[in-house]
């Protein structure tokens, strides 16, 4: 599986969790929730996007010496 695919399928999983909540069948439909899931998928994905980053500047450091 390519690494950018892999934070989209991550994305999407959040997605469908968020989809779950707001549906109404469960309990957790709170409209507090709901807002912090959607932060945490947000803070998740961008620091995934972080250390994707950093991880490719670490190993484009050990290729140059």
């Amino acid at each position: 599986m390519k690494k950018s695919f892999r934070y989209v399928l991550y994305l999407m999983i959040g997605f469908l969790i968020y989809q779950i909540i707001d549906s109404g069948e469960t309990g957790f439909s709170h409209s507090e929730v709901k807002n912090t899931l959607i932060i945490g998928m947000v803070i998740v994905f961008v620091l995934l996007l972080i250390v994707r980053v950093i991880k490719q500047r670490y190993d484009n450091g050990d290729e140059e010496e």
